[in-house]
C-alpha cells in the first residue's frame, strides 16, 4: 500500500519542482549489449543507456562532474559519471557519448592496468560457478553464516579488503582456477585510456577495496597509486574522487585527511539519491536501475522530500 501511494503521489510530481531543488548525477557501471553476470553487478543495455540520457539531457545540462563540482550554482545541471573502468563502455557506449555530446568521467582502477582482475569480478566468479560453499569452508575470514550473502558480506568493513582478496586469490590456487582469460572486464590496455574532448578519467583507488576497512597507509597507498597512474597519462584528468562502494561506512576521517592533504576539492559517493544544489564538496549519485527514468527521479524526490 505505501509503495502504491507513493507511485501515485509521484506521478503527479512535475519535474520543474525537482530541477529548481535536486540533480541528477548519474552513477553507471557496465554498458552495453550484454553483460557477463546474471546478477551482482549495475549493467544497463545501450538502449535504455541512450534513453535515460535523451530524457535527462531535456531537463538538465550536461556537464562534466569537474564543472558541476565547482559550480556555485547547480540549478538545472547533471553529469555523468561511470566506475570501475568496464571494457564494454569505451567498446560499445562511446557512440552515444559522441552522438547526445554528453560529458563523462571514467573513474578507473590502475590495477587492472596491471594485469589484475578486479576483485569484486572474483567474487562475482565464486557465485556464478557455485563455489562459495567450498570457498568458506576454506576461507579464515568467513564462517558458512556468510553463504547467504556472502557478496555483502565480502565488502563490510570489518573485514579488510586487501586481506579478502589474497584469501579468495589462496582459494582459487589451491583449486588450480585462473580466472585471468573470462574476467578481464576491465580496462587492461593503453588503448582504453583515451584523448577525448568528451571523455575525462579520476582516481577510483588503485584496487576498489573499501577505504574504511583499510588502515591509514593502505589508504595512502591505494589512493596515491590511482593518482600516480592517472597522472602519467596523456588523458583529460579529473580533480574529483569517487569512493569505491561510495557509502556512508566505505570511508572514514583518514580517508577525508587524505584526500585534503592530495588537493581533492570533491567525492563522490553511492546512496542513490540526487545531490542538493546547495554547493557541497560531498556529491550523491544514483543508479538508474529501472528503465522509466522519470519515474526514477520522482521516487527519488518524493524520498528525500519524505526524508526531511
Amino acid at each position: 500500500m505505501k509503495n502504491l501511494i507513493k507511485k501515485y503521489v509521484s506521478f503527479f510530481i512535475p519535474i520543474k519542482l525537482i530541477t529548481n531543488n535536486f540533480n541528477p548525477v548519474l552513477l553507471y557501471h557496465s554498458i552495453g549489449s550484454d553483460s557477463k553476470f546474471n546478477e551482482n553487478i549495475d549493467h544497463v543495455n545501450l538502449e535504455n543507456f541512450y534513453k535515460q540520457l535523451s530524457i535527462i539531457k531535456k531537463y538538465w545540462k550536461f556537464v562534466s562532474i569537474d564543472e558541476y563540482a565547482n559550480a556555485k550554482n547547480k540549478k538545472g545541471l547533471a553529469s555523468l559519471t561511470i566506475d570501475d573502468g568496464y571494457k564494454n563502455v569505451l567498446d560499445e557506449a562511446i557512440e552515444i557519448f559522441q552522438q547526445l555530446q554528453i560529458p563523462v568521467t571514467l573513474f578507473v582502477n590502475s590495477s587492472t592496468f596491471e594485469g589484475k582482475i578486479f576483485w569484486r569480478d572474483k567474487v562475482r566468479y565464486l557465485i556464478k560457478h557455485k563455489l562459495v560453499k567450498e570457498y568458506l569452508s576454506f576461507s579464515t575470514l568467513f564462517t558458512d553464516d556468510h553463504y547467504d550473502k556472502f557478496y555483502l558480506a565480502s565488502k563490510q568493513k570489518k573485514f579488510n579488503s586487501l586481506l579478502v582478496e589474497k584469501d579468495i586469490d589462496n582459494f582459487l590456487k589451491k583449486k588450480n582456477i585462473s580466472v585471468n582469460t573470462d574476467f578481464k572486464f576491465c580496462f587492461d590496455q593503453k588503448k582504453y585510456l583515451i584523448k577525448h574532448n568528451l571523455i575525462s578519467y579520476g582516481n577510483h583507488t588503485a584496487n576498489h577495496y573499501m577505504l574504511s576497512s583499510l588502515n591509514k597507509n593502505e589508504q595512502i597507498d591505494e589512493i596515491i597509486k590511482c593518482k600516480n597512474f592517472i597522472d602519467k597519462q596523456d588523458v583529460n584528468r579529473s580533480n574529483v574522487f569517487s569512493l569505491p562502494f561510495g557509502g556512508d561506512d566505505s570511508y572514514n576521517n583518514d580517508t577525508l585527511k587524505i584526500l585534503e592533504d592530495l588537493n581533492y576539492k570533491s567525492i563522490l559517493k553511492s546512496r542513490n539519491q540526487l545531490d542538493n544544489i546547495i554547493f557541497s564538496n560531498q556529491i550523491d549519485r544514483f543508479i538508474p536501475k529501472e528503465t522509466n527514468i522519470e519515474n526514477v527521479i520522482k521516487s527519488l524526490f518524493l524520498k528525500k522530500i519524505l526524508k526531511n
